[in-house]
């Protein structure tokens, strides 16, 4: 049943789907066995998963708020501020699924203000920036602890310990491996023994670095800016003057030998004891790189570049003109069959094709610049799509102009109005059709 543009209703008893709509693309609800979406365009998209791994999902203006509820895991974001809360430890958990984290299972986060844990067995941790902040595995170190920030700071890694007082200015590394001292940017010394170690006079006039690289021993660095600068050790000799005019790097742990002039605008780069460079950049005119089973080429930048790539049995092109005003992407895979092409045109079209299904619509507006953004293509791409187009399962292609005026479906073409009662109550494919 159809009455456009106020209402549109389909169903399928036998497949247990239904499918309606309500003003045009703003109001949509869809059932199957397995899930129901319910999109209220551009404000809330609800998603209802069924079956044996249920969930539920919702994003509030995209991409503005985003929550998610699963039997093991509830969170919400609005903007920065993030709320999440996992099952306790020992908590019974699905065969196969992972077990439940074992600290933490409560979190609430204002990035970069707020922060909050709980656990049963670590009690509670509350941090407000500037004022206060005592946080463990927080980028990348083991705790992180600030009073009145930048006043004071303490970073701790492994056997070593970092404090900054007024950050970045005054610090010293301390702990079982740390030793030195920092006053930002007259003079700093600092050892982290048997892994690095480091010295600058007048930072960054004169510094001179040491790092133990694995299986390659001790690397050496010598910076005078803006004159000389130098890498010497483990696998690399590298020596640079006026910093960036010109370069020359030997990398035997890569086998490659570059030079730059002046660098990253004018670069070289080729494999020991070949003549023929695999990568040759004169930025922004032109630029060649075949490395790995990957190829590139630009000219114009960002008039024109194309990257492929061919390994084994997998298969990968981009072009890209403008860098956003048109592109073209084809992936394939020998083993598996999979392919997919993907064609966009700034503000203007959208063309998705998946193992033989196409899907797209015209205008496209963020769709062109996001083409596999989940939230833009349900909450905003309907709404602008004058025309859109869907090759179903069974082959049979889909469309619809100006938000179903006209449309066709399953065959069909219906118009603005459009009522069909189906087959008699008990045989297979009752279904109506709506645009």
């Amino acid at each position: 049943m159809k009455l456009w543009p106020l209402f549109r209703y389909a169903s399928s008893g036998a497949q247990d789907e239904l499918h309606w709509t309500a003003l045009g693309p703003f109001i949509e609800f869809t059932r199957t066995a397995e899930a129901r979406d319910l999109y209220v365009r551009p404000l809330l998209h609800l998603h209802q998963q069924r079956g044996a791994t249920p969930g539920d999902r919702a994003d509030i203006l995209y991409p503005l708020a985003a929550s998610r509820w699963d039997p093991d895991h509830e969170s919400f974001r609005f903007l920065l501020f993030t709320y999440r809360r996992t099952p306790e430890p020992g908590t019974a958990h699905a065969p196969g699924a992972p077990p439940p984290p074992a600290e933490w299972p409560s979190r609430f986060t204002l990035f970069p203000f707020i922060f909050y844990r709980q656990s049963p067995e670590r009690g509670v941790r509350f941090s407000v920036l500037p004022f206060y902040f005592d946080l463990e595995d927080v980028l990348g170190y083991d705790r992180v602890t600030a009073v009145m920030f930048p006043a004071y700071l303490r970073l701790e890694e492994p056997r070593v310990v970092r404090r900054f007082y007024a950050f970045p200015f005054v610090s010293t590394v301390g702990g079982p491996d740390g030793r030195g001292v920092r006053i930002f940017p007259f003079y700093g010394r600092k050892e982290i023994i048997g892994q690095e170690r480091s010295e600058y006079v007048l930072w960054p006039f004169h510094l001179r670095t040491a790092r133990l690289v694995p299986g390659y021993g001790w690397e050496y660095r010598r910076i005078n800016f803006p004159f000389f600068a130098a890498i010497d050790g483990a696998g690399r000799e590298s020596r640079a003057y006026g910093i960036i005019a010109y370069t020359h790097t030997i990398d035997t742990r890569r086998g490659t030998e570059a030079t730059g002039a002046p660098w990253p605008l004018v670069v070289r780069e080729r494999r020991l004891g070949e003549t023929e460079y695999r990568v040759w950049r004169v930025f922004p005119f032109y630029g060649r790189s075949d490395v790995g089973g990957v190829s590139s080429r630009f000219y114009l930048w960002p008039a024109y570049r194309r990257k492929t790539q061919d390994v084994d049995d997998f298969h990968y092109r981009r072009d890209d003109v403008g860098m956003v005003v048109w592109r073209r992407q084809s992936v394939s895979n020998e083993t598996s069959g999979h392919r997919e092409r993907l064609l966009t045109v700034l503000g203007v079209l959208r063309r998705d094709q998946e193992d033989g299904r196409s899907f797209g619509q015209t205008p496209a507006l963020a769709d062109s610049l996001l083409p596999k953004n989940r939230g833009v293509l349900t909450l905003w791409a309907p709404i602008y799509g004058l025309f859109r187009w869907e090759t179903q399962p069974d082959g049979s292609e889909d469309w619809n102009a100006l938000w179903g005026l006209v449309a066709r479906e399953n065959g069909h073409l219906l118009g603005p109005v459009h009522f069909d009662l189906g087959p008699p109550a008990g045989t297979d494919g009752g279904r109506t059709h709506g645009g």
